[in-house]
């Protein structure tokens, strides 16, 4: 896959950043639908996520509208804990979280800080063209250029992880 694909359309001065990693993936839409926007998988593809807790909604299960999820992020990133709300679904094509993170008295923080949407497009013949778009708000405290998170380089294992799970070939 040409590095091309990733060339950042915002600059890094900005107060957004973003990626996209796209993938594709030899099963149906909605198969690989439900395995992304279920709470429990997350840690088995998203390298920064070390565990889970599912606030509100069920773990085992795609995620509904208005379900929340708390992730821990690697102690190696030094980040606060994040809370994720489902805010958009559309089953089998469509799923949107917002990110707050989670202050050291427990309670989230005031704004949303990320957004990330999950497409599925089904190319039609048994495949589908699995693409994850994460937006990052960035404080006027970070210092310019890519966090870890925006990295598309740290985030295409993950969906290739997707990709094993989904077609039976994870170890």
């Amino acid at each position: 896959m040409s590095v091309d694909l990733y060339a950042p359309q915002i600059p890094d001065n900005l107060n957004i950043r973003f990626v996209e990693n796209r993938i594709v993936i030899n099963r149906p839409a909605q198969e690989v639908y439900d395995w992304v926007t279920t709470w429990a998988n997350l840690p088995k593809w998203l390298p920064m996520a070390s565990d889970t807790e599912v606030r509100r909604g069920k773990e085992g299960v795609p995620a509904e509208l208005g379900d929340v999820l708390l992730e821990n992020i690697v102690p190696e990133l030094n980040e606060k804990p994040k809370l994720y709300t489902v805010v958009a679904r559309v089953p089998g094509k469509l799923w949107t979280v917002v990110g707050r993170d989670v202050l050291d008295d427990g309670t989230p923080a005031p704004a949303m800080h990320a957004i990330a949407t999950f497409t599925t497009f089904d190319l039609g013949d048994g495949t589908t063209l699995f693409c994850r778009l994460f937006e990052r708000l960035i404080p006027a405290t970070e210092p310019p250029g890519p966090h870890p998170v925006e990295d598309p380089a740290r985030i295409q294992p993950g969906l290739e992880l997707i990709k094993a799970h989904v077609e039976g070939e994870a170890s």
